[in-house]
């Protein structure tokens, strides 16, 4: 696993290493678009691509995904702030003034879905 931050040009960088160095993967799996979207730069500038010789995913649903054939892992992000500020507005409500009372985390899982473009195939 590699830290690229999460800008177009870290994953351009943190992709050149693997490229680089023996036994490149066969898949990588960007925790944001930009990220994504910087290691398919990587991958044009060393004369590979994707599929071809590294599959690429990302998440998000970024705007130039769709133009660049990026496939992704769409999340609503806008639903998920609007769930998040829901939550903290309930808590509020039930706690009053006063300083919450701990509670135990909680899990929410929220839809996903996988969006299969040309960055990606299968083995």
């Amino acid at each position: 696993m590699l830290d690229a931050g999460s800008s177009i040009e870290g994953g351009r960088l943190a992709m050149v290493e693997p490229v680089e160095n023996p036994g490149m993967p066969s898949a990588v799996f960007a925790g944001r678009d930009e990220t994504a979207c910087g290691a398919l730069m990587a991958m044009r500038e060393l004369g590979l691509s994707a599929p071809e010789n590294v599959s690429i995913i990302g998440i998000d649903d970024h705007q130039m995904s769709w133009f660049l054939g990026l496939t992704i892992i769409a999340q609503p992000l806008a639903g998920q702030g609007a769930f998040a500020a829901n939550l903290l507005i309930e808590r509020l409500h039930r706690s009053g003034l006063a300083t919450p009372p701990a509670s135990p985390p909680s899990n929410h899982l929220l839809d996903t879905k996988l969006v299969e473009r040309t960055s990606t195939r299968r083995r």
